[in-house]
């Protein structure tokens, strides 16, 4: 069985086919109509330089999951946000004395970027591998969900959800330990 990518013919019809689906995602996700534009914007903008990567049939799936993660993401960074903003006097300058040397830091950020690009590879690759893998994980292990509220949402038992879940830790560690192992010496 051949997998069918998207064109970007295919691409003008998914966008006029889940774009109000999209959208309601992502207020849904958000709670914000403005923050949803930019996600939306920003999900299609994916899509659309990826889909030499995502199944046709899997486009909607991959979309909703998409906005999902995506606003989940901007509402979590934007708390951190209004956090520091909140910060003022004191709490600021005991903030600037504890920040560690400007070389400490630059390190430390530069490995923070590569654990990140490495974690993003692990994902696009799962998401490859098995978007079904791919959508056990995400929502167990990021999104931090009950294992039993996991297998009701992807409609399988809690046996099969666990099985799932075995098949794409097994295969991340046999893909992605040496290179994780390497970073972590680093």
């Amino acid at each position: 069985m051949e997998v069918e990518l998207i064109t970007k013919a295919d691409f003008n019809v998914i966008y006029e086919e889940n774009f109000d689906r999209v959208y309601k995602a992502a207020v849904k996700y958000s709670g914000n109509h403005h923050s949803a534009e930019e996600i939306v914007q920003n999900v299609f903008m994916k899509l659309f330089t990826n889909m030499d990567n995502v199944e046709k049939e899997a486009a909607k799936a991959w979309l909703l999951l998409t906005t999902k993660y995506m606003a989940l993401n901007l509402k979590r960074d934007r708390k951190k946000e209004c956090l520091m903003e909140d910060m003022e006097g004191e709490a600021e300058v005991r903030l600037s004395e504890s920040v560690e040397n400007p070389e400490e830091f630059f390190e430390r950020k530069i490995k923070d970027q590569q654990f990140m690009e490495l974690k993003k590879g692990i994902f696009e690759a799962l998401y490859e591998k098995n978007p079904r893998w791919y959508e056990a994980i995400t929502i167990t292990y990021v999104l931090e969900k009950p294992q039993k509220e996991v297998a009701e949402n992807m409609e399988v038992t809690l046996d099969v959800l666990h099985s799932i879940l075995y098949r794409a830790k097994k295969w991340i560690r046999e893909n992605y330990a040496e290179e994780y192992a390497h970073l972590n010496k680093a």
